[in-house]
């Protein structure tokens, strides 16, 4: 018998924590959805099939709801950006640093790089397009909320940290202004694609604009 009253607040504990993070994930979705007009407490315990009471006994207020919503949000995004980087970082890693001098070899890394890219945004925006969507809402947001520009700036800069890894390859000496060149880059890219049809995503412009960033970043005169 003591042995269940012991367990039992563990077990009603981990049952609060599935039911809260169920919440979230619902409130990510209307956000991507309906924005935040469209994300009140009813919305989400509609989309999560729960009582609208569940959704008020664990958040006080709306603001409290979205504000976690995209820190949920932040943390999902930072794990598939790493991901995503992976094999990027891993391409350039593996030259050593008497090779990188090379101007044939930073030719050859642009095609490859440019490739990987174009890869990445790709799967990014088929696989991640909810969130995607509401990242964008969260730096869009941080311009009139307070509160939410820390999370803003925590997550530009998680975004920036791969960019600052591949840079730090070549020109050193201005590794910060490249990496922010080409994280901006890749999100207006992005953005852009959010609006467009899946078949062009692949275009030419695209790729255009990623080769003419990288002959910068990798320091080489564009072709």
């Amino acid at each position: 018998m003591l042995k269940n009253i012991e367990q039992t607040p563990v077990k009603r504990r981990s049952k609060g924590e599935r039911t809260k993070k169920l919440i979230l994930e619902s409130a990510i979705s209307i956000l991507a959805e309906q924005g935040i007009k469209g994300t009140t407490h009813r919305a989400v315990a509609a989309h999560a099939n729960i009582q609208l009471s569940l959704t008020t006994y664990y958040f006080k207020d709306i603001q409290e709801l979205v504000q976690q919503a995209f820190e949920l949000n932040s943390q999902n995004v930072a794990r598939v950006t790493e991901n995503l980087w992976q094999p990027i970082l891993a391409l350039v890693a593996i030259q050593s640093k008497v090779a990188l001098r090379r101007v044939s070899l930073r030719i050859e890394l642009q095609e490859e790089l440019t490739d990987l890219l174009q890869t990445m945004i790709r799967l990014n925006i088929d696989r991640n397009r909810k969130q995607l969507i509401v990242e964008q809402q969260l730096f869009n947001e941080s311009q009139v909320s307070l509160s939410l520009r820390p999370l803003a700036e925590q997550h530009y800069e998680t975004l920036l940290k791969p960019c600052k890894q591949l840079c730090q390859y070549f020109s050193k000496d201005i590794v910060n202004v490249n990496a922010q060149m080409l994280l901006i880059l890749i999100q207006q890219t992005q953005y852009r694609q959010l609006l467009l049809e899946r078949a062009t995503i692949d275009s030419h412009e695209m790729r255009t604009l990623l080769q003419q960033t990288l002959a910068i970043v990798l320091a080489i005169k564009p072709q």
